[in-house]
Parts: structure tokens; sequence; C-alpha cells
């Protein structure tokens, strides 16, 4: 009785019932061959059955037809002799059961997974004593009770087909989308171009115009200013991101770009930077829509606080570092102009070709409370695929920047940036224009342009702090120390020339203005611009040009938006001769 026992221990409760059931079966045959006279006289007592053989595969097997059955009195006696049973809901109540036993983990699934087993009222299970049929007869009634709870009766299953046959039609139609579904989805698998890439795009439909009908003299010149006559344009930008990551914390960034949007500086001849759009991009050949790789980069992680960032063509600082002004700073959705997105000073180095490698580091870092330190450095090289020449990776043209972020609360953010460059605008082709300008500060008689032959360094201040959740200001000023460093710019012991550039702006932003996705924008302070040199030449006038940009961002649904603005250029180039200078722009995006 014991083996029998050990099976049911071993058995699932469905196997029990099965087991059970083939008793009663074998049972019911032997009452039907007995006659009336074996069964008024029963034995002594339970204990005087005949043992079941000694194997444990009669609880499968129906040989209960070979044994003589008791009688109620029989039973009756049996469960006087033997202590009732309590029901447990841990194999750990029973005290006499040790995870070393043969039979713990299949206890342990009847009692704990199924409920399906009782004790003694002593707390012990007695695995190694023979089992009365009272016993059994507990342990079955345990088992069925849990089937009863967990699995439908005849009843049950009789209405469930009943509900099938009503919906026949409709399970057959569900039966044919699932199928179909999951042929497109092996389709799809089979076809993809790959599981670890995503793309991301936007598109820039662009309409301008430039409002006033004059160009800007360089700085220094008399005027009047000539005429200038433009039209309206209407032009595209298109952009393609491919970012593949190959262990869930790198990126590697291709992106195709395809943009005829005017350069208000070169092809409608405004005369100066200081209207260019912030979106113009870099077209090659200029103006002709056609797709190129316009940027690559790469960027993983080094240690647990640092980013290392690779960038192969189209490098830039503002993509690569914080630049404090987050809600005008997309050239997508931010402020229409170049000079309105971000301080001027993240512009050193960038070019089509532009190479180089940036690294962040987190000195402190509290994410709970939003504050920390963060360590910046970079270095690109505007000219880096030009094999031959004063070009290349380290031969030619190069900007260096360092940063540290300071994040002392929440909602605000400060910045300190420092850049050394050679051979470039400083400040990107964002100021004035001409010689003597921020552009081109040491121009001369002798070299009409000498920013192959200078050097500068600059310095950088920038905040973005945001009182509500509505509002937003930022705001940045930089000065920029440029002199000589080769012939005629230099030339020993000769006077060295030098020139100084200041620009500066405070923005502001109304995020969710209206609706959710609408942006109120706000622009003002003063472009690049040229406010000392000791080059030869008409007098500098410093401080007197001034940017106002306004726009308003609708956002008509979460992948499109629409913003209208205006930009005003007052004394653009230095030059107070010059008229005001006005640029209309409308800019749809979408993005998806």
């Amino acid at each position: 009785m014991s083996r029998i026992f050990r099976g049911l221990a071993l058995a699932s409760p469905a196997l029990v019932v099965g087991t059970f059931a083939g008793s009663a079966t074998a049972a019911d045959a032997v009452l039907a061959t007995s006659s009336d006279a074996q069964l008024s006289a029963p034995t002594a007592a339970a204990e005087s059955l005949a043992p079941l053989p000694q194997s444990t595969t009669l609880i499968a097997q129906n040989h209960g037809n070979k044994l003589p059955l008791p009688s109620v009195a029989d039973l009756e006696v049996g469960r006087a002799a033997t202590p009732s049973m309590g029901q447990v809901t841990s194999v750990s109540q029973l005290s006499d059961v040790r995870p070393t036993d043969w039979a713990y983990q299949a206890l342990a699934s009847l009692v704990e997974k199924y409920g399906c087993i009782a004790g003694y009222p002593d707390g012990t299970f007695r695995g190694n004593r023979a089992a009365t049929r009272y016993e059994m007869a507990a342990a079955l009634n345990a088992c069925l009770d849990v089937i009863s709870d967990r699995f439908a009766t005849k009843e049950e299953l009789a209405t469930l087909q009943r509900l099938m046959d009503e919906f026949k039609a409709e399970l057959a139609t569900l039966r044919g989308r699932v199928d179909k579904l999951e042929a497109r989805t092996a389709q799809l698998e089979a076809q993809q171009f790959t599981t670890l890439t995503k793309l991301n795009a936007s598109v820039i439909f662009n309409i301008s115009d430039v409002l006033t009908n004059t160009q800007a003299l360089a700085p220094g010149l008399p005027g009047p200013p000539p005429v200038l006559n433009t039209n309206p344009v209407a032009n595209t930008r298109v952009r393609l991101n491919f970012d593949t990551s190959f262990y869930g914390k790198d990126r590697l960034r291709l992106r195709l770009q395809a943009s005829n949007i005017v350069n208000y500086a070169t092809a409608a001849p405004t005369g100066t930077n200081m209207g260019r759009l912030g979106y113009d991009g870099f077209p090659t050949p200029p103006g002709s829509g056609a797709f190129e790789l316009q940027k690559a980069f790469y960027s993983f992680p080094v240690s647990r606080r640092g980013q290392l960032i690779l960038d192969f063509k189209g490098g830039e600082f503002n993509d690569n570092f914080n630049n404090f002004n987050p809600f005008l700073q997309s050239s997508d959705t931010g402020a229409l102009s170049r000079f309105g997105r971000f301080n001027p000073i993240y512009r050193a180095g960038n070019a089509p070709n532009a190479a180089g490698v940036s690294f962040k580091y987190d000195i402190v870092q509290n994410e709970e409370r939003g504050t920390g330190v963060t360590l910046n450095v970079g270095y690109l090289a505007p000219a880096a695929n030009a094999p031959t020449g004063v070009a290349g990776f380290f031969d030619g043209a190069y900007a260096a920047l360092a940063q540290v972020d300071v994040r002392p609360v929440k909602n605000l953010a400060l910045g300190v940036t420092y850049t050394h460059s050679f051979g470039l605008d400083p400040f990107g082709a964002t100021g004035s224009s001409g010689p003597r300008s921020a552009a081109n500060p040491l121009s001369s008689v002798l070299a009409t342009n000498n920013v192959p032959n200078q050097a500068a360094d600059a310095v950088g201040f920038q905040f973005t702090y945001r009182p509500i959740k509505q509002f937003n200001v930022a705001g940045w000023a930089s000065y920029a120390n440029v002199y000589g460093v080769k012939p005629p710019a230099f030339t020993p012991p000769a006077l060295r020339h030098e020139a100084e550039i200041v620009n500066w702006a405070i923005t502001f932003a109304s995020p969710d203005l209206w609706r959710k996705g609408d942006l109120a924008g706000l622009v003002f302070g003063q472009p690049p611009q040229l406010i000392s040199t000791n080059v030869p030449g008409p007098p500098v006038t410093a401080f007197n040009s001034y940017h106002l940009e306004a726009f308003y961002r609708f956002a008509v649904s979460k992948n499109i938006s629409v913003t209208p603005g205006v930009i005003a250029i007052f004394n653009p180039n230095s030059n107070s001769a010059n008229d005001t200078l006005v640029v209309g722009a409308i800019r749809t995006t979408f993005s998806f």
C-alpha cells in the first residue's frame, strides 16, 4: 500500500482520478459476480484485506477484480482505527518530509501547486507506512475538489460546444485572418532589410522670400545699397536616417539628404550670412536636390558614464554636445534662422566632409534629482577627406572644443565652452560677411581671404532655464580672438594681425501654448560681428547689428507641423548704411 501512495504522490491530479476510476470499475465487476452470501459475511476488520502486489504499476492498471471486497462494516471499522487527515497548503507543514526524500519534488507539486494532498493532524505525512482506503479516499477527494474548481463540467463543455457551433462562421473567418497574418509576418521576416536598423525620416517643404529689396553692403562701405529683386521660392529638404544598433547601447547613423533650399547668403545674394535659414543644408552640387550621404557617425558607451562619438562625415559639435537651447535647436522644428538655433560657437569645424571624434563624461550624475556635471571634448577636421595640400585629418583646418555642463537643479543648466580653431571661421558662417567681417576678419589689401592663415580662440557661456512647464528662456554670449599664424596675416617679426568678434542672444520658447505640440518662439540678439581689428582699412562699427525673430509652430498632428515666421536683421553686416533685411518663411515638416 505504501508503494501505491508513493505512486499517488508522483502522479498529477488527472492521473490520480483516472486511477481511482479504474479501481471503481474493477470493484463493480467483482460485485456483479459475487453471491449474497459473500456480501453477508464481512471480514473482521479493514486490516484483514489482502495486500496488493508490491508494484507501483498497479496505480494505472485494473487488477482490482482479483481482490476480495470488504463490507461497509469493515470500512467503518477501518475508519475508527485510522486518525483523520487534515489539508495542508505547503510541504513545509509536513514535519517528517525532507528535501532529500526521493519523492519530495512530486509531493511539493501536489501540495503547493495543486493543493491536492492531506497530512495527519500531528503535522506528519508518514510516507513510509501503508495507507488505508480511507486515507486514499481523502486524497482522492482533495484531487476531485481541485479538478472541479479548475476544469469545466460536462454542462459547461456542452455550452462551449453550442457557442462554437453558433459562431462557426465567425471563427472560421478569424482563423483565416490569423493564417493570412502569419503568412504576411513570415514574408516580412524573410524580406526585411535588417532587424538591427530602424529608419526615421523628415521632409521639409519651405516657402520663403526676402521681403526687402536691397542687398547688404560689406562692413565699412558707404551707401546706398544696391537694389535686390527676389521672388518667393518653394523648395524641399529630405532626410533619411538609418540608425543601427549592434548591442542595444550603441548607434551607427547613416543619413541620406536631398536639398534645394536656398542659401540666402549666396544663391539669392542678400550680401550677408545673417539672413540664412537654419535648414538650408549643404547640397552637392549646390541646389541640385540629389541624394547624398550627408552624415555618418558611430557612438557607443565607454564605461558607465562615458560616451564616444566617431564622426566620419558631416560632423557637428552641436549634434554631439548639449547646446542649451532645447526648444529652438532643431532644424526641423526649431528656430527658422541659422543664428537663432544655438550659440554659433558650436559651428566651428562644421562642414560637409568634417570628420572627428567627441567624448562626453558624466563626472557627477543624479538622475533622480536631474543634476550633474558633464565634461565634453571634441575634435573636427572640416577637410578630412582631402589627401593632398593643407588638408586631411591633421594637416589642414581643424577645431577643438572643450565644455563643462553644470546642472545645479533640475530645470536649470549652465555651460562654459572653449574652442581653438585654425584655418576657418570660428562661428561657422553665421554672422557678418565680406572683407573685415566675422567671416573674414583679417582681410587686407595683401590677402582678400586670410581665413586659411588665421587661428582663433573663442569662449562662450550658455544657459537654459524652465521655471514652468510652458515657458523656457535660454541665451548665450561668445567672444573670439582671431590672430594670424601664417603669412601674410603674420610675418615675424612684423605686427601680427588680430581681430575680436562677439555675439549674444536671448531666446524665449512657450511649448504647448495653445495645444500639445505647438511652440511659440522669440529670438533677439546680435549675430557674430567684428568689434575691433588692427588690420588697416575702413573703421569698424561695433555692436550695431541686431537680430529679431518670431515664429509659431502649429502641430497639425503628431507627425506634421507648420511654422510661419519672420526674421529681421537691423543694420546687417554692422553697416548702418544698409536697410533692414527681412526674410519671411513658412516651414512645413513631416516626420516619420
